[in-house]
């Protein structure tokens, strides 16, 4: 059962932790491609915006997973889902009720991702019927809408939403591993397109540019970089030498940066880059050992920490300092990998 408690500041600096960093961005991007995306709806409960749930300043201990959320009024963002590891090729998804206080497992999906707005959510079951593979369209109702994707054994995973909550793209794999092209789905009109195209960085996932129009992916550079794709699959244009994407939404709120880890022979850096000009904006120290949830505002980014202290989700100025801790994990939650959902309460751009 989850308990809701009234919350405290809760503000603390980790103490850097020594990493191998190319080991671990690979690692960090293999778990995101097909286990850290969850998202929000259950047949018997309405999907809605995260700004809609009314928790106003409050600890929510979610006892299934072995966390605590330090949820506050005007979150930018809310845990709407979780998931965590419950056998080496399988992962249990937690939706979030319409009332905010309780989460309930969602069974045959492992992956699922709610729209930005609210009113649908997009599930990449264990199992489909027939020779393709298929995404799951859930409306508010609980009406599903089963949608082909690719001819298998190719796998077609992580969905992101575009801005806008209308389409869908999913990035497709090659021996669940590798990425080797895209499959836009518009949910409106229930149809797919698959593309196939070359030289994706192997773990990279498929995202929308803020303005819905063109697909971004990592490239399989030596220096990395980011590549802009049209919808068709042609090349629109290529950021070399900026680093590897990072978050969940690697676009800032505003849709003006972009978001990279940069890696030097001795050191490692959150980079924001200007999409529009490419000219770098600015470098934050990453201070050690953590993975990327993604932007937390335009002048915050929103990172997992282990130190010390533990492990917890912290939002960290441009400074690099931690201003905030947003949820704190147990023993627990660590070993099973458990991986929070953020959905925003509302987008710009």
């Amino acid at each position: 059962m989850d308990h809701v408690k009234d919350s405290a500041s809760l503000t603390r600096t980790p103490s850097q932790i020594t990493i191998f960093l190319y080991a671990a961005i690979v690692i960090r991007s293999l778990l995101l491609r097909g286990v850290l995306s969850v998202s929000l709806l259950l047949s018997t409960v309405t999907a809605i915006p995260a700004s809609a749930q009314q928790l106003i300043n409050a600890d929510i201990e979610v006892s299934e997973a072995g966390v605590v959320l330090h949820e506050q009024n005007g979150d930018p963002w809310r845990v709407t889902a979780f998931s965590k590891e419950v056998s080496s090729s399988r992962r249990a998804a937690y939706l979030r009720s319409s009332g905010g206080l309780s989460f309930a497992a969602k069974k045959g999906y492992g992956e699922l991702e709610p729209a930005p707005k609210g009113g649908k959510v997009a599930g990449v079951p264990y199992a489909s019927p027939g020779a393709f593979n298929s995404v799951v369209i859930f409306d508010s109702a609980g009406k599903a809408k089963r949608i082909s994707t690719v001819r298998k054994p190719l796998n077609a995973t992580t969905p992101m939403w575009a801005r806008d909550g209308r389409k869908l793209v999913l990035s497709i794999q090659k021996d669940e591993i590798d990425t080797v092209g895209f499959v836009i789905v518009d949910t409106v009109t229930g149809t797919s397109k698959a593309v196939m195209v070359r030289g994706v960085d192997p773990p990279s996932s498929f995202q929308w540019t803020p303005d819905g129009k063109y697909l971004v992916a990592g490239i399989g550079d030596p220096y990395a970089g980011v590549r802009v794709y049209r919808q068709d699959g042609r090349t629109h244009r290529t950021l070399r030498k900026i680093g590897f994407m990072q978050g969940q939404d690697s676009f800032s709120p505003s849709g003006r940066q972009l978001l990279t880890l940069c890696l030097s022979a001795n050191a490692s850096n959150y980079c924001l880059w200007d999409f529009k000009s490419g000219k770098l904006v600015k470098r934050v120290s990453d201070k050690g050992m953590r993975s990327t949830i993604g932007w937390w505002d335009d002048r915050h980014l929103s990172l997992m920490v282990s130190d010390d202290d533990g492990t917890r989700a912290v939002v960290i100025g441009l400074n690099g300092e931690i201003t905030r801790v947003l949820a704190s994990f147990t023993e627990k939650a660590t070993r099973a990998w458990v991986s929070l959902v953020y959905t925003p309460s509302h987008l710009s751009g």
